[in-house]
Order: C-alpha cells, then sequence, then structure tokens
C-alpha cells in the first residue's frame, strides 16, 4: 500500500518517480475504509511503501491500525528517517518488520544512485538499528553501474552478518524514472552474470538471495505470472492486481491502458471485494499466447515470464518475454528466434 508519494531521496530507478512533494492517505480513510476493505478482501500482510512511507506524518497510527486489524505489517524504506524511537515503537508492536533499500555499498554508489551521497552511512547505520531491534527481514537491491561488481558480495556479506532473511537482487528495470537512466545505470549482461557468480554462494539456509531477472544463460523454463495474488493500493485509492503492469503501462512505449489493470478504488467502491474476485487476470489475458512460445519444447513446463516486463518494452501481453528467453527451443531441438509481426 503506498500511504504517500513523497521522498527526501531522488533514486535514478524509482518506478513511482516520486519527488519532495506528493499527495498522502488520511489517517481517517486508513482507518474507516482501507483496513476494513483490505480485511474483507482476506488480506493479512499488508507492506506499507511511497515514496517513503516513513515521512507521513501518522505513519506510526497507520502501522497501529493495521496491527490492531490483526495483520502481519512490512514496511519498504530507505532507512534515513527512522530513529531510535520510532525503531523501538516498531518493535515493541510485534508483528512489524523491515526491508531496506541498498544499491551498492559506498557512498559513491549507493548514496549517487540514490541522490544523496550522505544516505549511504545514515541507511547501513539504521540498518544495524533494525537489526538489533529484530526488525530487520531483507534487503533490496537494484545493481546499477554506479557500484563495483564486488559491492553486492559485500552488500549479501552485510546482509548475513547483521540477520537478513534475504537480499532480493533485480536489475534496473525501464519503468518509472528507470525509463531514462537505464540507457546509462543498468549493468550489462556480463556484469550481471559476474554479481550472480560473486553473490549466489551467501544463497542457503539462513540467507536467501533473490536473483531477480538476471540473464537466463542456461535457457531455463521462465517463472509464471502471480498478477492476482498481490494487490497494491495506490495513494488517490486505485487498486490493482499487479503494480508493476501499471507502472509498465505508463511507459511511453506500452501498448496498453494502465486502466485495464485497476480492480477499482479502496475509497469510493464498497464492493472492492468482489470486484477483486471477479478481475481474474489469468482469464482476461493469456500469457506467452504467440506462435514462438507454441512451438517451443519447454512450452508445458514455462511460466511465460512477465507481462509487465513485455509492456515497458513496447510488446503486447502473450508477446515473448524476450529479455528472459531470447531464443526458445522448438520441439525438434532447435534454437528459434521469436517471431514478429510482418
Amino acid at each position: 500500500m503506498q500511504i504517500n508519494e513523497d521522498c527526501n531521496l531522488h533514486c535514478a530507478h524509482c518506478f513511482v518517480s516520486a519527488t519532495k512533494t506528493g499527495r498522502r492517505m488520511s489517517l481517517d480513510d486508513v482507518v474507516d475504509k482501507v483496513v476494513p476493505r483490505l480485511a474483507q478482501c482476506r488480506v493479512t500482510r499488508v507492506t506499507l511503501t511511497g515514496g517513503e512511507p516513513t515521512l507521513h506524518p501518522d505513519f506510526m497510527a497507520i502501522v497501529r491500525a493495521f496491527r490492531d486489524a490483526g495483520m502481519q505489517v512490512g514496511v519498504c524504506t530507505n532507512a534515513t528517517t527512522s530513529d531510535a524511537d520510532q525503531i523501538a515503537e516498531l518493535a515493541a508492536m510485534g508483528g512489524v518488520h523491515c526491508n531496506v533499500s541498498l544499491d551498492g555499498f559506498a557512498a559513491e554508489s549507493h548514496g549517487r544512485f540514490r541522490g544523496d551521497r550522505a544516505s549511504f552511512d545514515i541507511t547501513v547505520t539504521t540498518v544495524k538499528r533494525l537489526a538489533e531491534a529484530g526488525l530487520l527481514q531483507g534487503l533490496l537491491c537494484t545493481p546499477n553501474t554506479l557500484a563495483r561488481n564486488e559491492e553486492y558480495a559485500e552488500l549479501c556479506a552485510f546482509a548475513r552478518e547483521h540477520g537478513a532473511r534475504y537480499v532480493l537482487l533485480n536489475p534496473l528495470g525501464s519503468m518509472g524514472r528507470g525509463v531514462k537512466s537505464q540507457r546509462t545505470l543498468a549493468k550489462t549482461t556480463l556484469h550481471m552474470q559476474e554479481i550472480f557468480e560473486r553473490t549466489v554462494g551467501f544463497d542457503g539456509p539462513d540467507l536467501d538471495i533473490a536473483h531477480i531477472r538476471f540473464p537466463n544463460t542456461a535457457g531455463k523454463p521462465l517463472a509464471g505470472c502471480e498478477a492476482g495474488t498481490i494487490l497494491y493500493v495506490f495513494t488517490p485509492g486505485e487498486v490493482t492486481v499487479c503494480p508493476y503492469l501499471v507502472f509498465a503501462a505508463r511507459t511511453p512505449t506500452s501498448q496498453h491502458a494502465d486502466t485495464e489493470f485497476i480492480v477499482g478504488n479502496i475509497f469510493t467502491d464498497a464492493d472492492l471485494a468482489a470486484r477483486v474476485d471477479d478481475y481474474r487476470f489469468h482469464d482476461r489475458y493469456q500469457v506467452g499466447a504467440n506462435p514462438t512460445c507454441g512451438s517451443c519444447s519447454l512450452s508445458d513446463g514455462c511460466g511465460k515470464g512477465c507481462p509487465a516486463a513485455v509492456i515497458a518494452d513496447g510488446g503486447r501481453i502473450g508477446d515473448v518475454d524476450t529479455d528472459q528467453c531470447p531464443v526458445p527451443v522448438t520441439t525438434q531441438g532447435r534454437r528459434l528466434l521469436p517471431l514478429t509481426p510482418a
């Protein structure tokens, strides 16, 4: 749930292109409408995001409203605005965890990528405090050209040292502010492969290293689309079955309207739960519905990838997710180039 749009940083990859100003949900709306309507949708866990959610003047009251409703609360934060008192209060509530964005392991990488070199030291200090309080769950990382590849191994070692449950590594996507910054800040395929090799050894029972959309050099079948299993609520109240579909639809090359993926508005639609149940993304759209996927010998065991990535790349849902599967395999075992319209 995006409780506010404003942020104190100016990150190069921000999907929502957050600035220092923006709309905020009111506490009354959260208590009177958001919490009960999400409960009707059978939501048991909520993640608060922004902007930077801790900037919301009623942040702690919003967290408490969800906890009072019996929901687990996650917070996605840049970890630059939380003081010791706030951390202690969150820990005392119970049922709260934090995921912190850390995009390199130096001020010249993470700090520059986030638009404020001073933010790195503050973030690292806050991560340690969150860990000591038992609130740290994971580190969220976008590899970028401002960082040396070895920094990502240092980052994973830092995560393990402080008891994080996972590190999520996700390439810079062409959505939001990333549409422009991807050209200069995205790591090349070779660099992403090296980052994988430097970090995969940290994966184990106590720390999950999640490599999201890294180069599929082994030609493995793709994961499936989870649209419909995770709801996202924007600050003005729109509810979508997948935020990435909306972010992708708002890019300049999109052939889809963002309204295709909006289920309703949590402030105005009392029947939101019924709308969510009736939407059924995978009945409306068939991912991988193209001749190339149809002729691939891996098709039956393949989830066909991410439709949001296809949209961000200028395609339509159903097209090949070429970023992850550039050369599908025919039933005869030969590599086949993706088909394009005549």
